[in-house]
């Protein structure tokens, strides 16, 4: 797994946090990979989990790149999945998880490593930043019973039945949570709450 935050272009002031071979790892950076690396390319490019599969059709690997993926192999970084972590008013990052063996990317693996990511960019933000480390903001409990039945996969529906509520004020909670963290995706919700303790040990339904 490897979490890299604006590498390309702050370099010297970029936050990494890998478990790559250190062999590999020195290699990139004392090369400067990242300046050409096709997967962080394709990260700037896109707002969704992508498999490395896809990456040539999306854009035009030189010999370079090429090279590169080469090298990964033969440390056993033969195929990946990356998230991009675009969120408004922070650094951009990606997350990054790779394998020697194929893994199928199914929407149910994409959202639970899009989830794995958003925690991760988030403790990654407050390593970096120390003074964010007591700034998250209270959910109420209606917010946070709403906010961990999403995290255990839970739909509007399901949520509905369980707290004895309607599928539009599912909604409202879960959309005013989300305000409150300055997110526009359940799944950076869910890594927030949980990272500042707020998804609960136990929700009562509303009967």
């Amino acid at each position: 797994m490897s979490l890299c935050r604006n590498l390309p272009r702050l370099a010297e002031r970029a936050l990494v946090v890998t478990n790559y071979p250190a062999e590999f790892i020195n290699s990139y950076i004392e090369n400067h990979h990242y300046v050409f690396d096709p997967v962080y390319e394709v990260s700037e490019l896109l707002d969704r989990p992508f498999s490395w599969d896809e990456i040539p059709a999306i854009v035009s690997l030189r010999e370079p790149q090429l090279a590169l993926f080469g090298a990964a192999r033969v440390h056993g970084l033969s195929h990946g999945v990356t998230v991009p972590l675009h969120v408004p008013g922070e650094p951009r990052a990606s997350c990054t998880f790779a394998a020697s063996r194929v893994v199928e990317a199914t929407p149910d693996l994409l959202a639970a490593l899009h989830v794995i990511a958003s925690f991760g960019f988030n403790m990654a933000l407050r390593l970096y930043q120390p003074a964010r480390r007591n700034a998250g903001p209270k959910l109420t409990r209606r917010e946070a019973e709403c906010t961990t039945l999403v995290a255990l996969g839970k739909t509007d529906w399901e949520i509905g039945k369980i707290l004895g509520l309607g599928g539009a004020t599912v909604k409202y909670f879960i959309s005013v949570a989300m305000q409150r963290y300055g997110v526009y995706k359940r799944s950076a919700l869910v890594a927030r709450a949980l990272m500042d303790g707020q998804i609960l040990r136990e929700v009562n339904d509303g009967e």
